[in-house]
């Protein structure tokens, strides 16, 4: 697998949950900051994009948008977007549906009963 080098700003505060989680996961005691982020991001950035993708996670919109929809690479179609919407909220949805179809059985089998 290829890799990439990856620069980027990041707040005290986020750094500091990186390095908690990484101490945990991959500590490393050759390091000033005692774990090996390298890992500890990848690791992140999976478990995020994998939430992402399955809709447990949602981004919020930021308040300000730099880049103009001709420079946005991928775009869903609405077509395409509301077919996703619509299979997430199925997916998630499920359980509570099944439960409230067994519990509407029981009621109503209850009433024909008396």
């Amino acid at each position: 697998m290829a890799s990439t080098s990856l620069t980027f700003r990041c707040p005290d505060e986020v750094l500091a949950a990186i390095d908690n989680l990484g101490k945990e996961r991959y500590p490393a005691a050759n390091t000033k900051h005692g774990c090996d982020r390298s890992k500890t991001l990848i690791d992140i950035m999976r478990a995020g994009i994998e939430a992402l993708n399955d809709g447990s996670v949602v981004l919020r919109a930021p308040e300000e948008v730099r880049q103009q929809p001709s420079d946005v690479r991928h775009n869903l179609s609405d077509s395409l977007l509301d077919a996703r919407i619509t299979e997430i909220i199925e997916r998630k949805t499920e359980p509570l549906r099944a439960a409230l179809k067994a519990e509407l059985k029981a009621e109503l089998l209850g009433e024909s009963a008396a």
